[in-house]
């Protein structure tokens, strides 16, 4: 991580950490696992100049905390789907195998896109009923 943050172009040093963050994301055994993983490494992120990059970051941190807790069962409320970005609502409706958690999508995400395709997926006989 430290070397990321010392590479002078700052926007290669974000999208390099932004990729780790996914990364990490994907390997962790849960979200307790990767919080404690992103609560070492946000601080560490205070290098960059560039505020924007630092909330990114810090988003996108938010954003798999509760992908990881909707992987591990938890339906999200539409006012915790409404802190997350976009991106998120959207993968959410991508790749989620909930009903509950597609019709929460379905009815709260900010995009008539997002809203759509969780609604869709929630109609398919391939997921599991909850």
């Amino acid at each position: 991580m430290s070397a990321y943050l010392r590479d002078p172009d700052e926007m290669a040093a974000k999208t390099a950490v932004v990729a780790l963050v996914d990364k990490t994301a994907y390997e962790v055994a849960g979200p307790e696992e990767f919080r404690q993983w992103a609560d070492g490494v946000l601080p560490e992120t205070e290098r960059l100049k560039t505020a924007a990059f630092r909330e990114f970051i810090r988003r996108r941190v938010d954003d798999w905390l509760l992908c990881l807790t909707v992987k591990d069962g938890h339906v999200p409320t539409p006012d915790e789907l409404a802190e997350v970005t976009d991106w998120m609502q959207r993968h959410l409706a991508e790749f989620s195998t909930s009903r509950a958690v597609l019709a929460v999508v379905a009815g709260s995400a900010r995009t008539k896109k997002t809203r759509n395709i969780a609604k869709n997926r929630a109609n398919s006989r391939e997921l599991r009923a909850e």
